[in-house]
């Protein structure tokens, strides 16, 4: 199910002039990491009316006008989610999440992709090395928990789901943003199915390893247990497959 274009082009512009008169306080924030459907994330909010901004400039949560502008907003790890829920109570956040080697091998793939067009602007820990997959592993694991623990006490305020492997995420989403009926799975710049290189293959190994990652958990689309620490909040499960997250 989405939107007539027509209606949906209507409904856009009507929420773009609300924003702007700040009448449309509540937002929708996707706050994965990308390469986690993120283009469809994107594809499914327009599909449903709402302005959605797909980039990196909110994630430092200072453009307050950009913030104002849009209703829903993925491709980015807001600097600061707190500030976020302060600015607009009442608000919707996403935890979209993919499974760990996939994730990887996706990111990885970008950075290839990106070198070979000459637009590569990485660092230290955007590349494709062990150093940036170990980074990107601890990352993944510090942020999911981090948004976990946040809405730990109001789990009414956060989904938690797979895009890429839930085939009913289009509808879980649109469920928790009040909508009935069943959603169509936008699939935008997903390919889950590519060959996938020996040498990226031969590189996660050698970083799991060097983590104490055992192989089981790069299915794990949530966090890697074994190097949550022993404080590791145990009422949160590494994986979207556990129907209860907040137990």
């Amino acid at each position: 199910m989405e939107l007539p274009q027509v209606k949906q082009r209507s409904s856009i512009v009507l929420r773009r002039l609300l924003n702007q008169t700040g009448l449309a306080r509540k937002k929708v924030f996707a706050v994965g990491f990308n390469k986690t459907g993120t283009s469809s994330l994107h594809a499914l909010f327009e599909s449903l009316g709402r302005p959605s901004y797909h980039g990196n400039r909110w994630r430092s949560c200072d453009d307050l006008a950009l913030l104002r502008a849009y209703d829903c907003f993925s491709d980015g790890i807001p600097k600061d989610l707190a500030k976020l829920d302060r600015l607009f109570p009442g608000s919707k956040f996403i935890l979209q999440v993919r499974d760990l080697d996939g994730w990887i091998y996706s990111r990885l793939a970008h950075v290839e992709r990106s070198k070979k067009a000459h637009t590569y602007k990485g660092g230290a820990h955007w590349d494709a090395t062990e150093e940036a997959v170990k980074a990107w592993v601890r990352e993944r694991n510090a942020h999911h928990l981090s948004v976990l623990s946040y809405f730990s006490e109001r789990p009414s305020d956060l989904l938690v789901v797979n895009f890429i492997r839930d085939e009913a995420a289009a509808t879980k989403i649109c469920g928790f943003l009040g909508k009935t009926g069943s959603y169509r799975r936008p699939e935008k710049n997903m390919n889950t199915r590519k060959s996938r290189p020996a040498e990226h293959t031969a590189m996660i190994g050698r970083s799991i390893a060097a983590l104490g990652i055992p192989e089981r958990e790069l299915e794990y689309d949530i966090y890697c247990p074994s190097i949550a620490g022993p404080d590791a909040r145990a009422g949160f499960p590494p994986d979207t497959d556990v129907q209860a997250l907040f137990g």
